[in-house]
């Protein structure tokens, strides 16, 4: 039911920042014909309860179909088409049935598409160094190129494998916020308001966003201030042994884009920001996304006349 309030909550939700909006409701198995295991392990058919939250849910967004700007995609591993969820939700939504996969055929489907993404980003994996890397970042497509294209970066430009220790040295564990959050601090680090604004979208609807998010800013934020206090003292490589080297380097090139004064400035306002998240009622989300590309755009300079 979590599922279902947050896909409304999701789609009720007005395009911010883009003209463009797409809700995706994700691999949703309790929609009508599915099977379901009731308590004494027996399969069961959805719940009279959960049928009706979602036929109230479909005869709301059909009621009030979304404009054109706005998108809605439900994939899901079963449906019954002649379901009345599916009658109501057929004209606004656009419908992604698939057949649901048993763990060693997704196991061996994520293999081969990290494998296919290690050779576009121009390297192979070692023998068993593929099987690591799935274990440790798991099956979603987006994580799994995401993870790879951050390995990349973290191998030696002419390197040409990635072996099983450098997986456990750069790669995240599990499915879910690392692999986009990594995309938000790249794009706060390089002042790129544009792919931060992409970034952010990634986590709209998701619960819990304004607090994840602005603790990974604040964080991040202070690491760059480590960083540019070091480098304007001349005494940059002391800080090298408190960071992954790779996450050094990289820390070290995005620092370049600030002032020391800007990043001081940028951590005393996450920090106020953070309070006002953690004590608001509402418009938590709304209220992180236009600090964080206020934080992010480079100032104007404005010449003297």
């Amino acid at each position: 039911m979590k599922s279902l309030a947050a896909a409304d909550a999701s789609f009720s939700t007005p395009p911010f920042l883009d003209p463009v909006k797409t809700t995706w409701w994700r691999n949703v198995k309790f929609l009508p014909g599915a099977r379901a295991k009731s308590e004494d392990g027996a399969a069961d058919k959805t719940s009279a309860e959960v049928k009706a939250a979602l036929e109230r849910f479909a005869a709301k967004i059909s009621a009030n179909p979304p404009p054109d700007n706005q998108t809605f995609i439900l994939t899901a591993p079963t449906l019954l088409m002649t379901s009345v969820f599916a009658k109501r939700l057929k004209p606004v939504a656009e419908f992604v049935v698939f057949a649901e996969q048993k763990d060693r055929d997704r196991r061996a489907s994520s293999l081969d598409r990290a494998r296919e993404f290690a050779a576009e980003a121009g390297f192979a994996f070692d023998p068993g160094a593929a099987e690591t890397f799935v274990a440790r970042v798991g099956d979603d497509t987006r994580s799994l190129l995401q993870e790879v294209r951050k390995l990349r970066d973290y191998l030696d430009p002419a390197a040409q494998t990635a072996t099983a220790a450098d997986v456990a040295a750069i790669s995240s564990p599990g499915v879910g916020n690392e692999s986009p959050a990594w995309d938000v601090t790249d794009a706060l680090g390089a002042r790129d308001v544009a792919a931060l604004v992409a970034a952010l979208r990634r986590f709209e609807g998701e619960n819990g966003f304004a607090v994840f998010m602005t603790t990974i800013a604040e964080k991040y934020v202070r690491q760059l201030l480590e960083i540019k206090a070091a480098q304007e003292a001349g005494r940059t490589d002391d800080c090298a042994g408190a960071f992954n080297p790779f996450v050094f380097r990289k820390l070290c090139g995005f620092a370049r884009n600030w002032t020391l004064a800007e990043l001081r400035r940028a951590r005393e306002r996450l920090m106020l920001l953070r309070e006002k998240v953690v004590s608001s009622n509402g418009a938590a989300d709304t209220l992180v996304f236009t600090e964080l590309i206020r934080i992010c755009r480079r100032p104007v300079r404005r010449e003297r006349g």
